[in-house]
C-alpha cells in the first residue's frame, strides 16, 4: 500500500473508522523518533486497528503533512489524519470503538528532549573542530 493512501482528510475519517475497533493516538510527532515509533508499534499490538492524528501547531520542527507522511509510513499505522488539538474529536462518529491515547504534555517533553539533544551534538561538533 502507498503510505500516503494512508493519509485522510478529517472530513472522511467516518468512513474508515467503521469497520473494527480502533486505538487513535493524538500527538505532535515532531520529530517522529524511534522511540515514539516502538510506542506506536507497541500500541498496534492491543488487537485494534491504530489511528495517528497528527496535531497541527506553529511551534513545530517539521510541518505537520511532513510530519503525517512520517507516521504512514509505518507499517503499525492503519490511518492517519492532521487536526488542530481541538477539533479532530468531533470529526469521529457517535458509536465508533475507539479508544484515545494522548499526553501531549509528554509529546512536547519528547520534542524539547530532541531539541536539547541536537544541539548538545552540535555544540560538541563544534568544540572539536576549535
Amino acid at each position: 500500500m502507498d503510505t500516503r493512501e494512508k493519509i485522510v482528510p478529517l472530513g472522511e475519517l467516518a468512513t474508515h473508522l467503521t469497520a473494527g475497533e480502533w486505538l487513535a493516538v493524538a500527538g505532535l510527532f515532531d520529530p517522529l523518533t524511534a522511540v515514539q515509533a516502538k510506542r506506536l508499534a507497541g500500541l498496534a499490538n492491543s488487537g485494534r486497528r491504530l489511528m495517528a492524528v497528527v496535531l497541527s501547531d506553529s511551534e513545530t520542527l517539521l510541518a505537520a503533512d511532513a510530519r503525517a507522511a512520517l507516521i504512514a509510513s509505518l507499517r503499525s499505522v492503519d490511518l492517519v489524519a492532521v487536526a488542530r488539538a481541538g477539533e479532530w474529536r468531533s470529526a469521529i462518529p457517535q458509536g465508533t470503538d475507539l479508544e484515545i491515547v494522548e499526553d501531549l504534555a509528554a509529546e512536547s517533553g519528547r520534542s524539547a528532549e530532541f531539541v536539547r539533544f541536537v544541539l548538545q551534538r552540535q555544540a560538541s561538533a563544534d568544540q572539536n573542530r576549535s
